[in-house]
């Protein structure tokens, strides 16, 4: 239900704008007002270099254009940094393999009607995969992995939500707005909206800010 709420959210949108919005929880009004007024060029900035990051090829397949978009912004800098943290904390080599170079230019030499075909993404992968594996397994619906935000919000870290909303670092520094951070607990706690992962943004970008701000020997 929130993945449909947000897709009728930026289904209208002109291309660019939807493929962003697709990825991020943040349209440009929402970020100008959590941010301080001085930090709205930075914010133009960044929209703009999306933007171009999304125009600056030639290709004439927006599956493909939202595919390359996602190679050159969404994967260095999510999943795949997750996925070396996660592996050096474990002390693990891993390897990446759909992003190795002769893949990638495989991949993108398949037009977008043969990755999605209708309701079915992946399609020409899984259409591979049936050669080698039992079409269950390859057509089995996607697991999900997410953490249970809505219940961390609202019941176990509600107080440090709280605190970081009325005497953050982030607030005192003039950072992050906070008339807009109340706003966002009270519709969330109202139930008019599901800010869980907007709080939850706020929470870690304001630990990491104490730990990267603070001197030797202190504690943030």
């Amino acid at each position: 239900m929130r993945f449909a709420k947000r897709f009728l959210s930026f289904a209208d949108l002109p291309e660019e704008t939807a493929f962003r919005r697709s990825y991020t929880l943040y349209d440009r009004e929402e970020l100008l007002d959590l941010v301080d007024p001085d930090l709205a060029p930075a914010v133009e900035d960044v929209l703009t270099e999306h933007a171009d990051v999304y125009a600056d090829n030639d290709l004439d397949d927006f599956v493909n254009r939202m595919c390359l978009g996602d190679a050159r912004m969404f994967l260095p800098g999510l999943n795949l940094a997750y996925t070396d943290r996660s592996s050096m904390a474990a002390s693990t080599e891993v390897r990446v393999p759909y992003v190795d170079v002769e893949v990638v230019r495989a991949a993108f030499a398949v037009p977008g009607r043969r990755k999605i075909a209708g309701r079915q993404g992946k399609a020409v992968l899984k259409e591979a995969a049936v050669s080698v594996l039992p079409r269950e397994i390859v057509y089995r619906p996607k697991g999900l992995f997410s953490a249970p935000l809505r219940a961390w919000m609202s019941r176990d870290l509600a107080p440090l939500v709280r605190e970081v909303v009325h005497d953050g670092v982030l607030v005192r520094s003039g950072f992050l707005r906070r008339d807009a951070l109340q706003r966002l607990v009270a519709e969330d706690a109202a139930g008019q909206r599901d800010f869980s992962k907007h709080l939850w943004h706020v929470l870690t970008l304001e630990y990491w800010y104490r730990g990267a701000t603070s001197g030797p020997g202190e504690h943030p």
